[in-house]
């Protein structure tokens, strides 16, 4: 078909344009081909470079029978050596004049070798250092779900009434437990004073008289050993036989064959405090004490629970309380002998070294868990499986310190030295909860199977042996005092010297101060309050739902280890050792609601606590609940777990 001279001219342009923009298009598709192309270009070929190589040097044969000339030598190095040898101390300097190289004969200290020249040493001691740690660790947690898809015309307590009822619990707790640790120090010269402070509080401690509470108080070779609830056992129970059932086999919720089709959990929820310090900073086996020497270990270990639950099943039953607490303390010293060595006799020469002031080995370990766990559940079920979770928390704190310093032969202080090693740990757990279900009921409760566990260890690695101060030890300790090195020639034929050729002295001026305070505190609201349907609770095969709203664990566990060896301590002023253990247990049954005085409650929780959260909450028709519940679908389907 022809077209007329305009449709041939707009054709032909049209068909020009259009071979254009195929060719543009082309281009841009042929530039993104190359540009891969390159991407897998080949390298190009590699560059031959010559490298030539040329030393001075020339490898020769073997030359036996080489001959060195005598000549003058000197040196200066430090050689770390067996404890006890002549090179213990370490070799500040060795002068040597005109003496062939080779091997020394085994001479006195000072001396000279015959036809050579004179050799001595000079040593060198390092001194001690102190070192002091606070490690303070804090969990919050507030947790207060509610979930309510049916209005079962249950009206519920505000979850925030129950924070006032823990903090009544802790109150408690804080009155019953009697083991407290120093106070922090303000400066170096009060850790002596606080320390001090602490001993004499425990040494006059005595225990409260609180009904229906179960104490044990117990110092001396009562405390030492392995104590459980108050009674002595050969053996520490085992964390993992102790834990709530369903923590022990989590996984048979979902496994087993006859695993319910619907769980509602409102607790599992999980509190850890675990604290370590390992030490061997600074021991000898002779210390001279011209001041006081006191040494204490003390453990303090309290549970305080309320774990009351209720519900309408069976005209308002109350669900029996399997909660169970358990404080296990191991207080233990063991003989570590110093290591004999290839030397025989006293010492030949004596190396001081000196400190002006204290020594301080200073722990401070303070862990702190809170938590408001107060959930309300008003749920029908339309699914087949329904697993609802509004709880299973998890709050830990953990610390582990080890810290290795350094020994001598023999320590003379001039102050006082003071050991206190004290463990405190405190357990607070509220778990009253109500279910309501509307009609009949064969499923399975779990409202209670919590645990609160104190585990508490102090080891000793060295017997110290008590022994008034003796004149040659007062000597010498009078002796450094003035700036002399020189040492009583009584501590040098001192039998526990045999076997030192060089007597290694530490000489403190003030005191020697080992403070080892681990404080551990759980506290835990979980009271929920649980409302069900009636018309999916059974099936035709019997109970198909299953209720948590316990099986909470709360889990202290610290352990104090000095490692040392066996020691002979002579004292010039007093002395004091003693160990203690104090263990206590306290299970309230009262209402939650109506014990809300807070005026007590320790200063650690004030710190976390809103003012809203230590008000005193209403009780009665003020203090009802009663969640918006709307009848038609929500728009977020997590609306109701958010809200």
């Amino acid at each position: 078909m022809a077209f007329d001279d305009k449709s041939e001219i707009i054709a032909h342009f049209i068909g020009i344009f259009n071979t254009n923009t195929e060719a543009a298009r082309l281009r841009s598709d042929y530039d993104k081909f190359r540009a891969e192309v390159k991407k897998t270009d080949g390298p190009n070929d590699l560059m031959n470079v010559n490298v030539k190589v040329t030393s001075p040097y020339a490898e020769t044969g073997f030359q036996p029978g080489l001959n060195i000339n005598n000549y003058s030598y000197s040196a200066q190095f430090n050689v770390a050596a067996p404890a006890h040898s002549l090179q213990d101390a370490g070799v500040k300097a060795l002068n040597i004049q005109k003496i062939a190289l080779g091997t020394l004969p085994d001479l006195p200290l000072d001396s000279q070798i015959g036809g050579f020249g004179v050799y001595s040493f000079t040593y060198f001691l390092h001194p001690p250092s102190s070192v002091a740690t606070i490690n303070i660790q804090q969990n919050l947690l507030v947790d207060d779900d509610v979930f309510a898809n049916v209005d079962l015309g249950v009206e519920f307590v505000n979850p925030a009434a129950f924070h006032a009822a823990v903090n009544a619990l802790a109150t408690t707790a804080e009155t019953l437990q009697i083991v407290q640790i120093p106070d922090l120090p303000e400066n170096g010269d009060a850790i002596a004073q606080n320390a001090l402070a602490t001993v004499e509080v425990l040494a006059n401690a005595t225990a409260p008289e609180m009904e229906g509470a179960t104490i044990d108080l117990v110092h001396g070779q009562d405390a030492v050993g392995i104590v459980e609830n108050g009674n002595s056992t050969d053996e520490v129970s085992n964390l993992r036989d102790a834990m709530p059932e369903v923590k022990q086999t989590p996984e048979s919720v979902e496994t087993q064959d006859d695993a319910p089709g619907h769980v509602v959990n409102t607790g599992g929820s999980t509190m850890v405090n675990q604290a370590v310090v390992t030490t061997n900073w600074l021991d000898a086996p002779v210390i001279a004490v011209m001041g006081d020497y006191i040494s204490v270990s003390a453990v303090g270990q309290v549970n305080v629970w309320n774990d009351t639950d209720t519900t309408n099943i069976a005209a308002g039953a109350v669900i029996s309380s399997t909660t169970h607490g358990m404080n296990t303390s191991t207080i233990t010293t063991v003989a570590n002998a110093v290591a004999e060595s290839g030397y025989t006799g006293g010492p030949e020469t004596v190396v001081v070294t000196r400190i002006e002031g204290n020594v301080v080995n200073v722990n401070y370990i303070q862990q702190y868990n809170f938590a408001y766990d107060n959930d309300v559940v008003s749920v029908t079920f339309s699914a087949t499986e329904t697993y609802l979770e509004l709880s299973d928390n998890t709050l830990i704190n953990m610390a582990d310190l080890v810290e290795l310093g350094f020994q001598y032969d023999l320590i003379v202080i001039g102050g006082n030295m003071i050991d206190l090693w004290v463990i405190s740990q405190t357990n607070v757990m509220l778990d009253t909860d109500s279910i309501h279900v509307e009609g009949s009921f064969s499923g399975n409760i779990d409202g209670s199977d919590n645990l609160l566990w104190n585990e508490a260890l102090i080891y000793q690695s060295g017997v110290n042996t008590i022994e008034d101060m003796t004149d040659s030890y007062a000597n010498t300790a009078m002796t450094l005092e003035s700036g002399s090195d020189s040492v009583d020639d009584g501590v040098l034929n001192d039998e526990a010297m045999d076997g030192t050729q060089v007597l290694r002295v530490l000489y403190i001026e003030g005191d020697l101060l080992d403070v080892q305070a681990i404080e551990q505190v759980n506290v835990l609201g979980d009271a929920d309050q649980v409302a069900l349907a009636s018309e999916t609770i059974q099936s035709e095969d019997g109970a198909n739902i299953e209720v948590i709203t316990g099986a909470n664990t709360l889990i202290n566990v610290a352990s104090i280890i000095d490692l040392g060896i066996d020691s002979t301590i002579y004292v010039g002023g007093d002395q004091y050792s003693d160990a203690m253990l104090y263990q206590a247990g306290f299970v309230s049954t009262e209402d939650p609601l109506v014990v809300s005085d807070t005026s007590g409650l320790a200063s650690e929780a004030v710190l976390f606590l809103a003012d809203d959260m230590i008000e005193s909450p209403q009780t009665g028709s003020d203090a009802d609940f009663a969640p918006v519940i709307s009848n038609e679908p929500p728009a977020d389907v997590m609306q109701s777990v958010l809200a």
